[in-house]
């Protein structure tokens, strides 16, 4: 029996080839795009849940709120943590993580010194770290040791790489050429579903002894420094933020406290919360992870909607077949099984297919495209294997129940004349899943169409400053003979127009905030807060920053003079840059007058409004050298560039970064957002477009001796071809009259996350309208001439 319906199940496939192949094709495709978005999900939610205390950390975080807008930072002041610890009743654990993102180690193997450079592996942790996280301990002791200053451990991957075949534990190695560090402990490697890249952990007590003011300081406040809390059991976190207000009282002036608000955020959510950065420097919001569900769904149902149409499609070839069928005794029951038999054998046939695509496009693209690895182990993973179970099952009976019932249904006095029924059938339903069909995808080319425009908004709009042809190197060493050995170098270098040293340039993920004083006219004094940019006199012209009133910095080896942007004084509600110059202003304790005024440029992505800035003159903390070079020149400037650095940094790694491509790495995830709905909506047309031919050629096989009866009474080809489109530019039009606002409301609430962003208008509808036109006139056409150049004696012989 068995044996028989595989015969004939193979007899079926090898005769409709087309059909066959068409059908595998379109669920293949929407159930490899369905597993891969699965498995993308699947991975990013497992991020930081081995932390066996993940339900009871949380991390500490504020808002600060300027003129109505909420300003989100993950960042504490150093000397927070403790008093948290002590103020603060429901917390049982406490621990300040500084994370130094970069760092040069010395290690002496046998009187030779190596030097690696760890990026972002450095982190200074307190010993309660290891109370809060899991973390495992392979070698030495951490618990008793790391109260104390110089104190190291190392994750297993760099301790090999720093001492092979022998124990790191009880070695020395040098940060930055400065600092001793004894290691005491080997860790395990952090897993790739982390969010804490570290390998290298310092005592906090290292740091504090470096920079013992800053950890009395509440008014300094560092994104790379972050406080997480593990409360005691059964604790409202809600009961933690309602001590915050006595906290903020207690410890910041009366403008910090009716502006700033702290609360704790949720470990589990971590990797996902848009409002704090993440250690990683990858952060995927939930919307995202939605958006990948939905389009996995999407694609899943449109491969189905694709078998439904042509299956049915198909129905008019084989009724004879059901007919003989009925007539020899078989029942509707074993031709709905047999039918959904078939469905199934072609759903098994594309998941089999889609396991192999899925397991050669991860490692080949999809990890690279998202930035993370993501795993394949279906005979391992249970929830994978059961998904696999559940697509295998769901898609055989969405794409073959229907099919099945229709084919099953024949009348055998209709099917042995080659006619399902004698009238037009269910053709609604089949109309209805094209229309579906249609509109999902154009709301993909809707999005796409947006997220596209987007992009080229981010790449064309002016951020305040100059971006070509400058390039921007992290200095290996910020000390003031090596600065002036680098400035008497590079002024010789054909090609350099102009060069800066700063701490950061105009753009820069790294962001440092503080409370600004301006005593005004009236000596009253303003309190707001500032970002800070540590610039040298050259900073203006080499950047291109452009000056509203007043002058730019004078070289200065000490803080004695300010310049502020426009929102500065907009703060202050000053119209008339004019009016501070020369005035006052206090930051980090240093008194000096402004002396100008630049015109506001974004320090920041175009997803943040543009905040206060003020620029001051302070070498000691300048890590960066920008220099503004010909385009022309650009090859040779690097070259000398290079060989400088051998000279000065012979134990670094050269290194560079040109500022436009800096910023357009910042939006390196809206990026790949755009292209992978360029591919879905690809993805969706072409699987549309195979559901919209198996309509078309239903409606030709059932309008046969219609389209017969019309040439013989003398209608042209382009007669007929017009019936057919225009009955599928309705189904466009209709689609779109529902696609347009949902597509719209979907886009617009993305956008609604820049503050800087594009206008959906009309343009934007036409191009989706007009695609979605062409694609179906393109689909249809063939077949649809085909039907209209049909010799009429064929289909009007019978009559």
């Amino acid at each position: 029996m068995v044996k028989n319906y595989l015969k004939i199940l193979v007899r079926n496939f090898v005769r409709n080839k087309t059909f066959t192949l068409i059908n595998i094709s379109g669920l293949t495709l929407g159930i490899t795009c369905s597993l891969v978005m699965f498995l993308i999900v699947k991975q990013e939610r497992s991020f930081n849940q081995y932390h066996k205390n993940i339900e009871s950390i949380y991390r500490v975080g504020h808002i600060d709120v300027e003129d109505g807008r909420e300003y989100s930072q993950g960042g504490v002041p150093l000397v927070m943590p403790a008093s948290i610890k002590d103020e603060i009743v429901g917390v049982k654990e406490v621990t300040l993580i500084s994370h130094e993102r970069y760092g040069l180690i010395s290690v002496n193997n046998g009187g030779k010194i190596e030097y690696y450079e760890e990026d972002p592996e450095l982190v200074y942790i307190e010993p309660s770290f290891f109370n809060i996280f899991d973390w495992k301990l392979l070698e030495g002791s951490v618990e008793s040791v790391f109260n104390q200053p110089n104190i190291v451990a190392l994750n297993k991957t760099l301790a090999d790489k720093y001492f092979p075949n022998q124990s790191a534990v009880g070695q020395t190695i040098k940060l930055n050429k400065e600092t001793d560090l004894k290691i005491v402990a080997v860790m395990e490697d952090a897993p790739k579903n982390s969010d804490f890249p570290f390998g290298i952990f310092i005592s906090m007590e290292t740091k504090k002894a470096n920079d013992p003011k800053e950890f009395n300081n509440w008014g300094s406040i560092s994104s790379d420094n972050v406080a997480f809390v593990l409360l005691e059991n059964n604790v409202d976190p809600a009961k933690i933020d309602a001590q915050f207000p006595d906290f903020i009282e207690k410890h910041w002036d009366k403008d910090t406290r009716e502006a700033r608000t702290f609360l704790l955020a949720p470990f589990n959510e971590y990797h996902f919360d848009e409002r704090f950065g993440v250690f990683s420097q990858r952060q995927v919001p939930k919307a995202i992870l939605y958006a990948y569900i939905i389009i996995g769904i999407l694609l899943i149902v449109t491969a189905c909607f694709n078998f439904i149409n042509m299956s049915t499609a198909m129905a008019v070839k084989r009724a004879k077949e059901v007919g003989m069928r009925k007539v020899l005794g078989s029942s509707r029951k074993q031709l709905v099984m047999r039918f959904m038999g078939e469905t199934f054998a072609i759903t098994l046939i594309a998941l089999f297919i889609s396991m192999a695509l899925t397991e050669r496009l991860l490692p080949m693209a999809i990890n690279d495209f998202i930035g993370i690895e993501v795993p394949f182990n279906p005979v391992t993973d249970l929830a994978l294997l059961g998904y696999l179970l559940v697509v295998l099952f769901a898609v055989s009976v969405l794409a073959g129940l229907y099919p099945a019932i229709v084919l099953s249904s024949a009348k055998p006095i209709y099917a042995l004349k080659g006619s399902m029924t004698k009238g037009k059938g269910n053709l609604f339903f089949r109309r209805s899943l094209v229309f579906t069909q249609f509109l999902i995808c154009q709301i993909l080319i809707f999005g796409t169409v947006v997220a596209v425009q987007q992009m080229d908004y981010f790449s064309s709009v002016d951020m305040g400053y100059d971006q070509e042809y400058i390039l921007n190197i992290n200095l290996a060493e910020n000390d003031k003979t090596t600065r002036d050995l680098w400035d008497s170098k590079v002024q010789n270098i054909p090609g350099v127009v102009s060069h800066s040293f700063n701490y950061k340039p105009p753009f820069s993920g790294s962001q440092s905030v503080t409370n600004a004083f301006y005593y005004g006219i009236d000596s009253a004094v303003n309190e707001l807060n500032t970002h800070v940019k540590m610039a040298d006199d050259q900073f203006q012209e080499t950047y291109g920053l452009k000056l509203v009133a007043g002058d730019w910095l004078m070289k200065s080896d000490t803080v004695n003079q300010y310049v502020v942007n426009e929102t500065f004084l907009k703060k202050l509600g000053i119209t008339d840059p004019n009016e501070v110059i020369g005035e006052r202003m206090k930051l980090w304790g240093m008194t000096a007058p402004i002396v100008g005024v630049v015109k506001d440029y974004h320090v920041t992505t175009l997803s943040q409004a543009i905040e206060p800035v003020a620029m001051f003159n302070r070498q000691e903390n300048f890590r960066t050298l920008g220099l503004r070079i010909n385009g022309q020149s650009s090859a040779s400037v690097i070259s000398e560039l290079e060989t400088i650095w051998n000279e000065i940094h012979e134990e670094y790694e050269f290194d560079y970064t040109f500022l436009d491509k800096q910023i357009a790495d910042f939006y390196e995830g809206e990026r790949k957002m755009s292209q992978m709905l360029t591919v879905f909506a690809f993805i969706a047309i072409f699987i549309g477009c195979l559901g919209l031919y198996g309509l078309v050629s239903f409606m030709a096989n059932q309008k046969a001796k219609e389209i017969g009866i019309r040439k013989v009474l003398g209608a042209t080809v382009a007669n007929l071809m017009g019936r057919f489109s225009m009955e599928f530019i309705v189904l466009v039009g209709l689609s779109f009259l529902l696609a347009a606002p949902l597509a719209y409301w979907g886009m617009n609430s993305w956008l609604g996350q820049y503050e800087y962003r594009i206008a959906i208008g009309p343009i934007i509808f036409l191009i989706s309208i007009g695609a979605s036109l062409l694609i179906a006139l393109a689909t249809t056409g063939y077949r649809s001439m085909r039907a209209a150049t049909a010799n009429p004696v064929n289909s009007l012989r019978d009559e």
